[in-house]
């Protein structure tokens, strides 16, 4: 056997043991998430920042101008599907789940030792803190480990993995980085997977009407039919898959949010937007650099702000190679803004219009959604939606937008884990393609049966993202030297 299919061997056994007994491993991930967040939250926070210094240096300094490739590359995909692809693969999934949900929670069940529940500075702290965690720490996160990727990778004309980094380390030492960059984006992409899965449960009980209808066995038919679609999407690649799904969506997408925009407390939702903005930028910086204190309060950051982060990092291998493959022939500036600026300016859009409708809803009309955690967070946006006109269609484009989301996640996932055990192939194998596509969907099953739900797909990320901290940190160093050497050259010709 080929040493590079020990890898295939590893994982088929994981998705085999996931399915036999999804307790047990349930249980050994939530132990190990467990440990790593309450020894090493300090790095989390430090890497998840110190990403946002390093963008912002590169964006700003005279090195802006060099290429994600030779200097005469143009880009290959236009600025309309590139953004929509950054946005299906980052996490648009993500988005439709915890856009009503997250403002709400953090409203009503506020951090310990914040503001007074369903108060306006309740309100005001929960805008901030959601902007925290799905603005630019999550997006620099993805565009430092994505320019380091792509810069050193099509600049030397090498196919964009983890490892091209680093091209003083032996072909053994290149191998395992890749390896642990793959299990990296199977623990992020499953976990996600499993969050879409349970938010399409929900759905599929809100939209029925049949009670009940939301339980294990209904989530893994779910994930077996999106299974059966990705799989026919990674078969087709980025021209004939991705790309035209990327595209679909994110119409879908546009549609839904005007349609709660118009539909909702429109001219409130204006004020929100912009109440978001303003406490996002006030809280920022605190929020970057200080833990809460020891007890509930740091408890509440780990499970919440640092598993976010986590959940980035443990995404960045995936995100960051399949940023830098579709972003080949941009400028570094104009990446860093693309990458960062755009999607934190729709994101804001995004949870000011769904999360501004939710908290109005609850705490003006008197509308109890049935929001306050974890568990009922699946059920926030059709909830929500339920108070709206055109309830049913709505509902269906809902249910649309989490599915095509899911499918180019897994679709990106897949061709990106078949770049990294295939490691010679830009345009990776089908067979490979396949075959990673398969494993996610039964790793992703194991998880749904898995009697702890949320907990059991969270703790995936956070297992995924432990050894991926010191490397996300290694490449940004290497990488950045590299850039300014190139710049410093290039203005001494």
């Amino acid at each position: 056997m080929k040493k590079r299919y020990l890898i295939h061997l590893a994982i088929g056994l994981l998705a085999i043991a996931g399915i036999l007994s999804p307790g047990g491993v349930s249980d050994w991930l939530q132990a190990r998430a467990q440990w790593f967040l309450t020894w090493f939250d300090w790095l989390t926070l430090a890497i998840s920042s110190g990403a946002v210094v390093a963008c912002l240096a590169a964006a700003i300094g005279p090195w802006g101008r060099l290429r994600l490739g030779p200097d005469t590359e143009e880009p290959e995909f236009s600025r309309i599907s590139w953004f929509a692809m950054l946005f299906a693969a980052g996490m648009g999934a993500g988005l439709v789940f915890w856009g009503a949900a997250e403002p709400l929670i953090f409203t009503v069940s506020p951090p310990p030792g914040g503001a007074p529940a369903q108060t306006p500075a309740a309100i005001r702290d929960a805008y901030a803190l959601t902007m925290f965690h799905w603005a630019l720490q999550a997006w620099a996160i993805y565009a430092a480990a994505a320019l380091a990727v792509g810069y050193m990778a099509f600049r030397a004309g090498k196919p964009p993995l983890p490892s091209v980094v680093f091209p003083f380390l032996p072909a053994w030492a290149k191998i395992a980085v890749d390896m642990v960059a793959l299990l990296a984006v199977i623990f992020g992409v499953v976990a996600s997977l499993g969050q879409g899965g349970l938010q399409m449960g929900a759905g599929a009980e809100r939209i029925s009407g049949i009670d009940g209808l939301d339980g294990p066995m209904v989530r893994v038919v779910i994930v077996i039919v999106l299974a059966a679609v990705f799989l026919a999407s990674a078969w087709g690649g980025l021209k004939r898959g991705i790309e035209p799904l990327s595209n679909l969506n994110m119409v879908i997408a546009i549609a839904l949010a005007l349609f709660v925009f118009t539909a909702g407390p429109t001219w409130r939702l204006v004020g929100d937007i912009a109440l978001m903005a303003g406490a996002y930028v006030q809280q920022i910086l605190p929020l970057s650099v200080e833990l809460r204190p020891e007890g509930p309060p740091r408890d509440w950051t780990r499970a919440w702000s640092l598993t976010y982060f986590l959940w980035w990092v443990a995404w960045t291998p995936f995100v960051s190679v399949f940023i830098a493959r579709i972003s080949r022939g941009r400028t570094i500036r104009e990446f860093i803004l693309g990458v960062v600026l755009v999607p934190c300016l729709v994101t804001l859009i995004w949870f000011g219009v769904f999360g501004g409708t939710a908290v109005w809803l609850q705490l003006t009309q008197g509308v109890d959604l049935g929001v306050s955690d974890f568990a009922t967070a699946p059920a926030a946006t059709y909830a929500l939606l339920e108070h709206l006109p055109l309830t049913m269609l709505a509902q269906i484009a809902a249910f649309a937008l989490i599915f095509i989301f899911m499918v180019t996640s897994a679709d990106s996932g897949a061709y990106v884990m078949a770049m990294f055990s295939a490691r010679t192939h830009t345009v990776p194998p089908r067979l490979e393609r396949l075959f990673w596509g398969a494993m996610l969907a039964l790793l992703t099953i194991g998880a749904m049966l898995a009697d702890q739900g949320q907990d059991a797909t969270r703790a995936f990320a956070v297992v995924g993202a432990i050894p991926l901290t010191i490397l996300m940190a290694a490449q940004i160093g290497v990488a950045g030297v590299a850039i300014v050497r190139d710049w410093r050259r290039r203005a001494e010709d």
